[in-house]
């Protein structure tokens, strides 16, 4: 499994451009300057200096060896300007928790004015109520509609038309609800249901665009979620303990997560390969990826493979640096995992 690592070496006036090229082992994310300074995904003509660190993607820190010499050097490949234009999505939110405010706050930054996102939570309180009439009111680009029914029923839900939607939230059916395993329980129940839906109305998970969403509370369930085949799932107690074990280990990597978790700055994304390439399927050793992700000023840490997306014994097809001289073959479908700017 592959870790963020500081490592330091002697530069020779290297240019960031070309440091990946220059490591067997590791994918460099941005440097770390003497004055405390990270720098994410800095300009492609930023030289090294002596005294800079870097912050880099690695299999162990054993494994990382800088070389005052290029070790690849990538294919140059046709490549046309391409950027994703901002879209208006439909959500639709099952339930509602705090969580739900951070994401719409987030949303907002991303998404084109006239998004619209309906929140279905039966008999809200008038706290849950009031809060959703706040954020309706703080982003006035995404239209908030509350729908008071019972996410429960299958009948609510297919009278909801899921599929519809762009993306399905599953929240907490009840915002005063501690206890994980009530809330996971919950949410388990509703990823049933949909899955019903689904298979009565012939969705085909891979043509399908509708993506489903949710939180599990407690890591222990999460063999009972992956039986649903949702999408995406944050599973919160592991990571935030795997967060902390990491700047417990290494405290500066703290100035990573503030980075990425900031409104501006550098972010991991999940990009179409199509964004990159223009015919498929290619097949090039992933230093070539690497120097497509760089035309676009990205980072790419690996690759996401459509095909083995709902696979969990093959993380659900994500590939973290994979060796620069393995030949990958991807498809129009598949996606790259890119350390970028925006999403677009």
């Amino acid at each position: 499994m592959s870790e963020v690592y500081f490592y330091e070496s002697k530069w020779n006036g290297v240019k960031f451009g070309n440091l990946a090229f220059h490591f067997k082992d590791g994918i460099p994310l941005g440097i770390h300057k003497a004055d405390g300074t990270v720098m994410l995904r800095p300009d492609d003509d930023t030289v090294l200096a002596e005294d800079d660190e870097i912050l880099i993607l690695a299999n162990d820190d054993s494994t990382i060896d800088y070389s005052p010499q290029q070790l690849y050097m990538p294919n140059e490949l046709n490549y046309t300007e391409y950027k994703l234009e901002q879209q208006t999505k439909n959500v639709l939110i099952l339930g509602w928790h705090h969580v739900g405010n951070i994401f719409v706050g987030e949303c907002d930054d991303y998404l084109k004015e006239g998004s619209v996102f309906d929140v279905v939570i039966d008999n809200p309180s008038d706290a849950v109520i009031k809060n959703l009439n706040d954020i309706d009111k703080e982003y006035p680009g995404i239209k908030i509609n509350l729908h008071e029914k019972n996410a429960h029923s299958i009948d609510v839900l297919r009278d909801l038309k899921p599929y519809s939607y762009d993306t399905i939230l599953i929240l907490s059916q009840n915002p005063e609800e501690q206890l994980a395993d009530k809330v996971d329980s919950d949410t388990l129940m509703i990823l049933l249901l949909l899955r019903k839906i689904a298979k009565d109305e012939g969705v085909n998970n891979l043509e399908n665009k509708t993506k489903v969403i949710t939180q599990v509370l407690d890591s222990d369930n999460q063999d009972l979620i992956l039986q649903t085949e949702v999408d995406d799932f944050i599973i919160s107690n592991k990571l935030i303990t795997m967060i902390l074990a990491q700047i417990s280990e290494e405290p500066k990597i703290k100035k990573l997560y503030d980075d990425l978790f900031e409104e501006d700055g550098s972010e991991i994304y999940v990009k179409s390969a199509k964004l990159y390439f223009e015919n498929f399927p290619i097949k090039e050793e992933f230093a070539t990826i690497l120097g497509q992700a760089n035309k676009r000023k990205e980072i790419c840490l690996g690759i996401r493979y459509a095909n083995l997306s709902k696979n969990s014994s093959k993380n659900f097809g994500v590939v973290l640096n994979p060796p620069k001289d393995k030949t990958i073959t991807l498809n129009e479908n598949d996606f790259l995992v890119v350390l970028a700017e925006d999403e677009l």
